[in-house]
């Protein structure tokens, strides 16, 4: 007679493996907890709105994510940080182990309270449990904010290996080393960039104190073709920021099908997890602050407007587009502006119809670190057959001594000019001296750049030409003051960074450029000109100098 089978029954704890182990019983348990901590982790329950899924999703090198307050450019920003540290981009725009990422802040208190939070405590965003599927999923409006909870850390602490502090106190944090190999450092634009170290990913937070650190952590992504990611309020302080989201603009403007840098501008409004109520509230506590304030921290755009030398520059009025005027007509006159600078070299040309209705600006040259010769060649290609009546210099520029020779810029400039044969009606080789007044100059540029009644302006440029000034005028500011802790603008202009085009532009309207009827013939150059270059030639080699009258002969005889 056979033993009768014994059967297998729940043990005390009601799981159906009666012979397990409580060793392996335990370790199941811990599988299962992990398992479904894993379902509440951040970025498992992120969901980006369509803009912020556009961010995540470009390919681009260099992204710009440009918003005021609560617009979830920060939420997206360190989002795209903890996806790439944790080996989950969706993407594949970053290597899943053993990655380097760069988190700049504005100091050191803005990355204890704000950079390394965003990253590892709760809070990046709200969660709630659904009431029909019983899940946890990311807040959205309408749902009882009474249950809703932070969400967990982006990087969740199973991937921390190790963290590193400048101040721990503080939150200062110095460097945090995961599991898989991928390291994020943080860092202080207060100080000077390091060097030595390449980066998969760089993200710069809020405004900088160091312009440095823009161009020394692209450099840093070069060998690991990783990506830069700038996310910022639109303040106009920072003109790297300035020049990139200029450049992401005009790649916008040209129809560029696959752009290295891309701009993403999130509005307040456009956040589905703030209530209509929240939205009304913080729109009239900005809107108290003035136009500037509510444009910026509501519509992410940058509000220069009040510190900005021309504010009422406009394209669609200061533009004067080529279907107005498809060539300008040789009889206008014609006038150059020169700014001889070391780092730029700034040419504006100008003519004026005979009407006078407006002086427009209709080509430039920009020369970057050059000098008198290349400057001379290129501006003998712009001005061809053009006859230009008058060529004004910025002298204080002018009288800066050249470092190789010891002789005065103009000098140089005139010389380059004689070689080319490169005349000027008013001037023949040489320049009027542009206004050192500047406030009368900047003030002239205000009366021909202002808006009549019908629409018309004194002072325009040619649709297609002069990207530099036109770049320029959008950045060109007047300086700032701090007195007793308050900001107050001055009304005169900052002349740090890119100003040379402009400075023509103020050079040239402070002449006051009018209209001149063109000779009727230039002609040929007087006899005497070639007789007294002759003659000065012949003395510099040290030959007879005397001049002979009479016919000719062997004296001798």
């Amino acid at each position: 007679m056979s033993t009768p089978k014994k059967k297998k029954t729940p043990n005390n704890n009601g799981d159906a493996f009666g012979n397990i182990t409580q060793h392996a019983l335990q370790h199941l348990r811990e599988v299962q907890a992990e398992l479904a901590g894993r379902k509440l982790e951040a970025l498992r329950l992120y969901e980006p709105m369509p803009l912020q899924k556009e961010f995540h999703e470009s390919m681009c090198s260099e992204r710009l994510l440009i918003g005021g307050n609560r617009s979830g450019k920060s939420c997206a920003s360190f989002v795209e940080d903890a996806r790439a540290a944790t080996g989950q981009d969706p993407y594949d725009k970053y290597p899943k182990t053993d990655g380097n990422i760069v988190i700049v802040g504005r100091n050191w208190p803005h990355i204890g309270l704000v950079a390394y939070p965003m990253l590892f405590r709760a809070g990046a965003f709200k969660i709630i449990k659904d009431e029909g599927t019983g899940e946890w999923r990311a807040f959205k409006p309408g749902d009882d904010r009474t249950k809703a909870k932070p969400a967990p850390p982006l990087i969740p602490p199973r991937f921390v290996k190790e963290t590193s502090w400048v101040l721990k106190s503080a939150g200062y944090c110095q460097k945090v080393t995961l599991n898989n190999g991928w390291v994020v450092n943080f860092f202080s634009s207060e100080g000077e960039p390091p060097q030595g170290f390449q980066a998969d990913l760089v993200h710069i937070d809020e405004d900088i104190n160091n312009e440095r650190w823009v161009g020394e952590m692209q450099a840093r992504l070069s060998d690991r073709k990783g990506r830069f990611v700038w996310s910022a309020m639109p303040h106009s302080k920072t003109d790297p920021l300035l020049g990139l989201c200029e450049r992401a603009e005009k790649a916008v403007e040209d129809h560029v099908e696959n752009p290295i840098i891309k701009k993403y501008t999130l509005r307040f409004l456009d956040n589905i997890a703030i209530d209509e109520e929240e939205k009304r509230k913080n729109i009239e506590r900005w809107a108290a602050l003035g136009p500037d304030e509510l444009r910026m921290r509501s519509e992410g755009e940058f509000t220069t407007e009040s510190t900005l030398m021309y504010p009422t520059y406009n394209p669609s009025v200061h533009i004067l587009s080529r279907d107005e005027l498809k060539a300008v007509p040789k009889d206008w006159t014609r006038y150059v502006s020169i700014d001889p600078g070391h780092a730029v070299m700034a040419s504006l040309f100008a003519a004026v119809p005979p009407d006078e209705k407006y002086i427009l600006i209709y080509d430039e040259l920009y020369i970057r670190h050059a000098n008198a010769a290349i400057w001379g060649e290129r501006f003998k290609e712009k001005v061809g057959e053009q006859h230009l009546y008058a060529i004004i210099m910025d002298m204080h520029g002018g009288t800066l001594r050249d470092l190789g020779s010891g002789r005065l810029p103009h000098e140089l400039y005139s010389e380059e000019m004689k070689k080319r044969n490169i005349r000027a009606e008013m001037t023949g080789y040489q320049f009027i001296p542009g206004s050192d007044d500047i406030p009368a100059r900047t003030s002239l540029v205000r009366q021909m750049m202002h808006i009549r009644g019908d629409g018309s302006t004194k002072l325009k440029i040619w649709e297609g030409s002069c990207p530099d000034l036109k770049r320029e005028l959008k950045r060109y500011r007047k300086k700032t003051t701090t007195v007793n802790g308050q900001v107050f603008v001055t009304d005169i202009p900052q002349t740090r960074g890119d100003v040379h085009a402009v400075q023509c532009m103020e050079y040239l309207c402070a002449f006051e450029p009018s209209y001149r009827p063109p000779p009727k013939s230039q002609g040929p150059e007087p006899w005497w000109v070639k007789y007294l270059a002759e003659k000065q030639k012949r003395q510099q080699g040290g030959q007879d100098s005397c001049v002979i009258l009479g016919p000719c002969g062997d004296l001798k005889k």
